[in-house]
């Protein structure tokens, strides 16, 4: 089924041939990518009783009112394990799958997300009111995260009662409160989070560990959670100060993404939720305008959540679909996400393959170092650049060594490889080469370590990927998937990366090197998050705050063509990330009132963006990318020049840690 293999994500097309060995169960979150109205799609899913096979939330039947729908060509969905074996393996003329046929050519894309054992059932779309005439004087922050503690005191006023208006937490699978529209996991209103608090507190103090148990959120255990930080930075306040008629304070929705999303190591599979999340903002948002008689809210959305590999060029099913739901807004949505944390991993290479002239041109060579007591696949993508026509579309060839000397053969346009070991697969090569679009090859890579009897496990050690260019000169990008356990996960996934003998890590004075230098193919640039690439969102790097210096982790763009461009975007604007080369953190709250934590990375940078934009929605002024890019320009005596090798790593400009420009 080659025409229907061109619209599956090859990490769904690694899981059926693993038969999902690595993300057991039954149902499966997908991102869907149509080519018509997502509305219409969805209809047409529950007219034809397709139910057993897939299923959309009603909340896609009918877009909120704030956007265009018709414009709207994404949606969430979950589908059964066999239906999106039946796609990948191209056999769907059997049962149920031969009704769900039909709809293919409907879908451009889909995405695998991770398995669900929460199947909401056919519900009505929600009815939404048209928004009033009136334009709303405030504005909302929606942190989507993991460890939400929503019941701080940073996020509550100073008569006790919650700031957040709507609370979504995916990961609660009681069936109870189930939020309209979408479904499953359970949903937590304003009113019903201040009973919870009134009740929860004795002689005048907030038992919080009875909050959360009753609230279902089990995520926020431990001290520390990214959630938490993340949200007390966009938007906390000191509850003294924190009053209900103050009109500088943005409402709050909050989203518990599921555990297993944000555990799973490589990130790839978060789409589907993110974009369910996303969702859900915008159709409470309108709620929200419709109770309060105003029209639509400006909403800045806060996703502090980022992957290494992908095209990075805004293509992604995900950087399109917020691209999308920008554009689709009648009134502002603002995007933040961070720039990554990746430029010094090694996960980049840039190889560049000059024109074949004799036949015993030595093959360029990439190192691929996969770490042993590994429990998570590792990725690689490898991305061509795009050539319109056929005669012009660069073709290569890569072998693959193992660390145990086994070896693949030349592997061609369309071609794949797969490598078992007692019939179990090991690892996956494919080729995937398309007219007018970006040739990509995808290799997938069992754990290290064994996950179950008998083992699936690849050799740890040494991975040598080998080129052969068979046309014009060209050039590949690659780039090794993150594969790092979260923080506050128990450690599953080690991060592979690339070896090269000519790659330069320390300077002259042993400290970590900031720039390329020497002819590695290995590479800090275009280390940027590979979800933050789009046109529209927003994305902050990190920096110290002591030195004003760029914090060493912080992902760049890419470099610059001829013309002075380049095509890998660098980040808008830097903010605090660390407060000194010693002092390698930021403070912002714990999990429990009272008690404040230190984080770092470009994570914590982007929610001092997220408060920016909100305060500037506030102010009913401009907030889009080049208005934040001017904002920072103007406020940082220091800011890079436009095009300078400091602003592929700092943007426009330096904010200062409470999201205001930076002042001598």
């Amino acid at each position: 089924m080659a025409e229907g293999q061109k619209r599956v994500s090859p990490y769904l097309e690694w899981a059926v041939l693993t038969e999902f060995a690595y993300l057991p169960g039954e149902w499966f979150w997908v991102l869907l990518e149509l080519d018509g109205p997502a509305e219409a799609f969805a209809r047409s899913v529950v007219s034809s009783g397709l139910d057993q096979s897939i299923r959309i939330p009603a909340v896609y039947r009918g877009a909120p009112p704030s956007l265009r729908g018709a414009d709207l060509t994404c949606c969430m969905a979950i589908a059964r394990r066999e239906a999106l074996s039946a796609i990948v393996g191209g056999n769907v003329s059997r049962g149920e799958t031969k009704r769900f046929a039909p709809l293919l050519p409907s879908i451009n894309r889909i995405e695998l997300g991770t398995p669900t054992t929460h199947l909401f059932e056919k519900t009505d779309p929600i009815e939404q009111p048209l928004p009033a005439t009136r334009p709303s004087r405030r504005a909302i922050v929606a942190i989507i995260d993991d460890g939400l503690a929503f019941a701080h005191e940073r996020f509550r006023f100073r008569n006790g009662r919650s700031r957040v208006k709507y609370f979504w937490n995916q990961d609660d699978h009681t069936n109870t409160g189930m939020p309209t529209g979408f479904g499953w996991g359970r949903e937590l209103q304003e009113n019903e989070i201040n009973r919870l608090l009134t009740s929860c507190t004795h002689t005048g103090l907030l038992d919080e560990d009875e909050f959360y148990r009753l609230a279902g959120q089990k995520l926020v255990a431990r001290r520390a959670k990214h959630g938490t930080h993340v949200m007390d930075i966009a938007c906390g306040r000191d509850p003294k100060h924190a009053v209900p008629e103050d009109p500088s304070l943005p409402y709050i929705i909050g989203v518990q993404l599921p555990k297993w999303v944000t555990e799973e190591t490589s990130g790839a599979f978060l789409t589907p939720n993110v974009y369910a999340a996303i969702s859900y903002v915008l159709s409470r948002a309108d709620q929200i305008s419709a109770a309060e008689g105003t029209g639509p809210i400006p909403v800045v959305i806060n996703l502090s959540y980022g992957t290494i590999a992908g095209p990075h060029d805004g293509t992604s099913q995900l950087e399109a679909a917020i691209d999308e739901l920008i554009a689709s807004r009648t009134v502002p949505l603002r995007v933040v996400l961070p720039a990554g944390n990746h430029y010094l991993a090694r996960c980049h290479a840039f190889v560049e393959l000059p024109q074949v002239s004799v036949r015993s041109q030595q093959p360029e060579r990439l190192k691929w170092r996969v770490q042993p007591d590994d429990k998570a696949n590792s990725f690689m993508e490898l991305w061509l650049p795009k050539q319109p026509t056929e005669k012009s579309r660069p073709e290569i060839a890569i072998r693959i060594t193992t660390p145990t000397n086994q070896r693949s053969p030349w592997i061609g346009a369309n071609q794949d490889w797969q490598w078992r070991v007692g019939g179990r697969l090991r690892f996956f090569a494919k080729y995937d080469a398309t007219v007018g679009e970006r040739s990509q090859i995808f290799l997938a890579m069992a754990p290290t370590a064994a996950l179950t009897t008998p083992p699936r496990t690849a050799p740890s050690g040494t991975w040598l990927i080998e080129f052969k260019n068979k046309r014009a000169a060209t050039t590949v990008d690659v780039w090794i998937q993150r594969g790092d356990t979260p923080f506050g996960y128990p450690l599953s996934g080690r991060q592979s990366r690339f070896e090269d003998k000519d790659y330069v890590r320390f300077d002259l004075a042993g400290r970590l090197e900031q720039d390329d230098k020497g002819s590695s193919p290995v590479r800090r640039e275009s280390t940027i998050n590979a979800l933050a690439t789009g046109t529209r969102a927003i994305v902050a790097g990190a920096y110290r705050r002591s030195d004003k210096d760029v914090s060493e982790y912080s992902g760049g763009g890419g470099r610059a063509t001829a013309g002075g461009a380049s095509p890998i975007r660098s980040p808008d604007v830097s903010a605090v990330g660390d407060e000194s080369p010693v002092y390698r953190n930021l403070l912002a709250a714990g999990t429990r009132s009272g008690s404040v934590v230190t984080m770092n990375g470009t994570s914590v940078a982007a929610p001092q963006v997220t408060r920016l934009i909100s305060e500037l929605m506030i102010s009913q002024l401009a907030c889009d990318r080049p208005d934040v890019q001017r904002i920072v320009r103007r406020g940082d005596t220091k800011a890079p020049g436009p095009g300078s090798p400091l602003a592929v790593r700092l943007g426009a400009g330096r904010l200062d840690r409470c999201g205001r420009p930076n002042r001598p």
